[in-house]
């Protein structure tokens, strides 16, 4: 249990929705951009109560190496009772025992309001099927459970002047769930026939490989379908990373509920094979029965590279272990999204192992991606955590957060004055903006 003064300041800020939560001198709040809608209500509520390690967690009786389908199952069911489709969106029960990030709803790929979605990575051709397009977007929504929730309370117990620890490190049992969808058409991701559609403010065109994504006051409501949902447990029997990540697809024809009765498992993984440079993976899983449906082809042979584990929307050069492993702040140097690796280079010896090298490596809990760069904090394969920063030191860059600049900011580098930036001239915040690299992966 926390201190007593961090759970009166947490009962302060009960009750709260998905904006940089009651932070007085934020005025920028894409969730607020497009006029008076009903917004989500995700809970940021922090518990300052986590689970009783003793707690026996659904998936703990599953060997996730021997029966990673049941694990993946065991996980999502955690989370049935707490999200359904109403009113063409996804929304929860009020008291869902899973909670949002602070600080994502700012800058170009920031909330939008009807669901809190945030943009993801642009999906390249062929990455979704076999005859998608490369002009297609992807929006999603993340949660944590109560053990996640807590650490989420500890960084966020101040929420303009947030406090990151040298090494995050996320307890045993904690679990997200992030609900992924993507404006692809059915006719191009057969798979994604006959599924529900919901309602999102999103980019009115398709910016493709361009401009991660355009001023929120300029999105419209566009009709989105579910394409993946992906979990992640800390896991004391993941002795390779101490995490164990994957991802499901929704396939058609429609059935039960329309939403957790249509996922189907793709891919699990407990660690990065470093090392491995052909597709001989053994800390991972991709679902056999989907060859030809999410991978299979010469534009995307397997989920992840080279066989490790993936879901349709992500990088084919990354692996969600890798992804996420290279949560840091500030950012390292390098980045997945400017790698010159081409799927044609699979067979280059040379390129692949230095690929492998570099990105897929087991990172422990409090380990330091690029240990070799300076960075403020580990932040424990977090992405959320590292959006958070950027977009909060974003703010205080631009003047659209006011007062000290947040300790964090200083200690990465990225804002070195003593006091938040006056206010920016619109056109130019939004040039700025759209330099901003787009998520990970």
């Amino acid at each position: 249990m926390r201190a007593a003064g961090v759970v009166v300041i947490l009962a302060m800020i009960a009750g709260s929705s998905c904006r940089a939560d009651e932070c007085a001198s934020f005025s920028a709040s894409t969730m607020k951009a497009n006029g008076a809608v009903a917004m989500a209500k995700w809970r940021t509520d922090y518990p300052s109560m986590r689970l009783n390690p003793n707690d026996q967690q659904p998936w703990e009786a599953i060997n996730f190496r021997t029966k990673p389908a049941d694990y993946m199952n065991a996980v999502l069911g955690t989370a049935k009772s707490s999200f359904k489709i109403a009113d063409r969106k996804l929304v929860g029960t009020g008291q869902e025992e899973w909670w949002i990030s602070q600080w994502l709803d700012y800058g170009f790929s920031g909330r939008e309001p009807l669901m809190g979605l945030t943009k993801e990575r642009s999906p390249d051709a062929k990455d979704l099927s076999k005859t998608s397009g490369d002009k297609y977007q992807v929006w999603a929504v993340g949660f944590y459970n109560r053990p996640g929730a807590a650490v989420f309370g500890d960084v966020f117990a101040e929420p303009c002047d947030p406090s990151f620890p040298v090494a995050i490190k996320f307890p045993f049992d904690t679990a997200s769930v992030k609900f992924l969808f993507t404006d692809a058409s059915p006719d191009e991701v057969t798979y994604l026939q006959g599924a529900p559609e919901y309602d999102a403010f999103i980019d009115p065109v398709p910016t493709g490989s361009g401009p991660p994504g355009h001023p929120a006051n300029t999105r419209s409501i566009r009709t989105l379908r579910l394409l993946q949902v992906d979990i992640s447990v800390r896991d004391r029997r993941s002795t390779e990373t101490g995490w164990v990540f994957g991802t499901f697809v929704w396939r058609g024809p429609p059935t039960g509920d329309k939403l957790f009765d249509n996922l189907v498992p793709v891919s699990l993984q407990w660690g990065n094979d470093p090392g491995v440079y052909n597709n001989a993976i053994r800390e991972g899983w991709t679902n056999p029965d989907l060859l030809g449906v999410t991978y299979g082809w010469d534009e995307r042979p397997t989920m992840g590279f080279n066989g490790r584990a993936n879901g349709p929307a992500d990088n084919i050069r990354s692996s969600c272990l890798s992804c996420h492993g290279a949560a840091r702040t500030p950012r390292a140097s390098i980045g997945l999204l400017g790698s010159s690796f081409k799927i044609a280079d699979l067979t280059d010896p040379m390129k692949v192992k230095a690929h492998v090298d570099t990105w897929f490596q087991n990172i422990k809990a409090g380990q330091l991606f690029q240990s070799f760069e300076p960075a403020a904090s580990a932040l424990d394969y977090s992405l959320q955590l590292e959006a958070a920063v950027v977009r909060m030191c974003q703010a205080c860059q631009f003047g659209d957060l006011r007062g000290p600049t947040p300790k964090v900011c200083r200690a990465t580098g990225f804002y070195n004055r003593p006091v938040c930036n006056a206010p920016v001239e619109t056109s130019l915040r939004e040039r700025l903006l759209s330099l901003v690299p787009p998520p990970r992966q």
